[in-house]
C-alpha cells in the first residue's frame, strides 16, 4: 500500500520501516518516469509520480462509485486534480520560502546537477558549488549514500557525515 502525499512530507501515522519502503518506492517511480520523460523537468516529474502513486493504491468501493459519478456528469478524474491540487501546494510553499533577502542565503548545490557512475568506473568525484551569502561563514552539509539500483556494501561502500 503505497502513501498517496509522498512528495509533500505528509507522511503521518507511519513506523521508520515504512517511511523508508514508501521513499523508496518514490525514488523508484521516479526513476522511471525519467527515463521514459527525459524531456519532462522535475515538477512535472513530481506530479506524474504523484498521479502514479494515487492510481496505484488501495481505494474503496465507494471512491470508484464517486469516481464514475464525476466521469459521467463531466467533473473529470478526480486523482488528477488532487495530484495537481497537491503539485501547486508544494510549488507554492517553495515560492514563500523563496521571498527571504537572496543576498544572506547561501546556495549550495552539485554541478553538473546529475551524475552517473558505471560498475567498473571505481570512483566518483563530485563538484559542490556554493553561491551567495558570507563566504566568511562556515556551512556544514550532511550527506549519505542511499541504496538507489546499487545495494550498499555489495556494490559501493556506504559513507556519510
Amino acid at each position: 500500500v503505497m502513501n498517496s502525499h509522498f512528495l509533500d512530507g505528509n507522511l503521518l501515522n507511519m513506523d521508520g520501516k515504512e517511511v523508508d519502503e514508501s521513499r523508496r518506492d518514490m525514488i523508484r517511480i521516479l526513476k522511471d518516469l525519467k527515463q521514459k520523460h527525459p524531456e519532462k523537468d522535475l515538477d512535472q516529474l513530481v506530479e506524474m509520480a504523484n498521479y502514479y502513486a494515487l492510481s496505484h493504491q488501495q481505494k474503496s468501493r465507494a471512491f470508484y462509485r464517486i469516481q464514475a459519478t464525476r466521469m459521467m456528469t463531466g467533473a473529470g478524474n478526480i486523482l488528477k486534480k488532487h495530484a495537481a491540487e497537491q503539485s501547486k501546494r508544494s510549488t507554492s510553499l517553495q515560492d514563500i520560502c523563496l521571498d527571504e533577502s537572496e543576498e544572506f542565503v547561501s546556495k549550495i548545490y552539485f554541478d553538473p546537477c546529475s551524475y552517473q557512475c558505471l560498475e567498473n568506473c571505481g570512483g566518483v568525484l563530485l563538484t559542490v558549488v556554493r553561491k551567495g551569502g558570507d563566504i566568511s561563514k562556515t556551512i556544514v552539509v550532511d550527506y549519505k549514500t542511499e541504496d538507489g539500483s546499487a545495494t550498499a556494501g555489495a556494490d559501493y561502500e556506504f559513507t556519510q557525515g
